[in-house]
Order: structure tokens, then sequence, then C-alpha cells
């Protein structure tokens, strides 16, 4: 220790510091230097890349392998159709009421539906002779193709005055050849209601189904209801509401 001593000067101890000091800052300047791809998927710890991380747009359909997204990782928006496998995405992974009839383009999805509806709402009389009543947005245009069935109903006031038996007929046109003169021949579907009561009476009389095959082309179609009413004595009869749906399958 003696000798150590005695060989200490300021020379030798600044040098050995200057050494030590030298040293320590290579190190510190190779620890933040890190050469061009050292490091890979080995040394990254798991989940040690996570959103924050990612540069905003930095990952783009370029970037991701072909089916290799499953339904499990599709962020809502974030995946293009190229990138997803065929039947990736399965019905338990569309969230309920997700996807509604605005994002459906039925012109090209087979459906069964309401395609047109036609309505009335006024009072007209019901005589003995077959009688149009009046519809409004009774006209439509049936697609080509297109399967079209006709539903109608037919509200009616049947008084005390028109005594039993009685009845009221109802039935569904499709384009006749005179809606002024309407004639049963030409009732797609009809229904005959039948009543043995002597009382005030009012009912909905539901007709149909009758159907419109498929044209060859789009074809203008016009509908109406038409009715009568017989009754053993008296009149009155009314009828004060109705309407057609046609149901479109194609």
């Amino acid at each position: 220790m003696k000798q150590i001593r005695q060989r200490l000067t300021y020379a030798n101890v600044v040098s050995t510091i200057a050494l030590f000091l030298v040293i320590g800052g290579a190190t510190a300047i190779a620890a933040q230097k890190v050469p061009k791809g050292s490091v890979g998927p080995r040394q990254l710890k798991t989940n040690a890349v996570r959103t924050p991380k990612i540069k905003a747009n930095a990952v783009t359909t370029r970037k991701i392998k072909k089916n290799a997204i499953t339904p499990i990782k599709i962020r809502d928006n974030a995946v293009t159709n190229p990138k997803l496998d065929d039947d990736a995405v399965t019905t338990p992974k569309i969230a309920k009421e997700a996807v509604t009839g605005a994002k459906i383009n039925a012109a090209s999805t087979p459906f069964g539906r309401i395609v047109h509806e036609a309505r009335g709402a006024s009072t007209e009389s019901l005589t003995g002779t077959l009688a149009v009543y009046p519809l409004v947005n009774n006209a439509y245009t049936q697609a080509a193709g297109q399967d079209d069935l006709y539903l109608g109903g037919l509200e009616v006031v049947i008084p005390a005055s028109c005594t039993a038996p009685r009845s009221v007929t109802v039935g569904l046109l499709v384009d006749p050849a005179d809606p002024n003169a309407p004639q049963e021949a030409e009732l797609l579907a009809q229904r005959k209601f039948e009543d043995e009561g002597a009382a005030a009476l009012t009912t909905e009389i539901s007709v149909g189904p009758a159907a419109s095959f498929q044209p060859g082309k789009a074809t203008s179609r016009t509908l109406y209801l038409a009715a009568k009413a017989e009754c053993t004595a008296g009149s009155g009869v009314t009828a004060t509401s109705g309407g057609i749906d046609v149901i479109g399958t194609k």
C-alpha cells in the first residue's frame, strides 16, 4: 500500500478518471445507437408494441397479408373487402340491427317484401252492383322477373236497416278493362262475407292473395278494390276504408 501511495500522483489519478469516463460514455453511446436490423421479433417483448406506439395511417392494406385477418380481429371500418377471407365474417360477428334496409341493394338481393301500398279512407255506399272503391297511389310498376302477390282489405259497415240474410262481396282488380264498370270475371280474388244477424255490424273483409307472374320487362299496373252488398230488405251498407299491399318476390 505504501508503494502504491508513493506512485499516486495528480497526473495518474486524473488520467485514470478520464479513462473511466471515456469507457462509460462509449457504452452509453453504444446503448443509444442500435445498429440497423439488429432488433427483430425475438428482441421484442410480448405486448411491447401497443396502439399508441403505432403512427396514424402507418398500417395500410398493402401491409396486411391476404387472409391474415379473422373476424375476431376486425374493427369497424378498418378492413376493406380484398383483405377478407371468404366466409370470414359470420353472422355472430355482426352487431344486432347493424345491417339495415338502407345498407342492402334490393335490386341485387333476393327478397320477399312489400314493394307497394295503395290506401283509401273515403266512405262509399255499396249497392247490389259491383263498383270500385277508390284508392290513393293505386298505380305502380312491376319489375321484370318479379312475382307480385296482392293482399287487400275493406272495412264495411252494415246497418240494422239491412236485414238478414245479408252479404258483402269484395274482390281484387288489377288492370281492369273499364274501372268504371268492373266485372266479376275480372276479379283476381274475391271473398263473400255473409251474416245472419239483425244488429248493426262493422267488419273488415280480407281478400287474396292473388298473383301477377313475373313479366319479361317492367310493367305498369293499376290496382282496385271492388265491392257490392246485398240485403234481403233495406240498404245503407258502406265501405269506410281499404287498401292493397303488393308483396314482391324475386
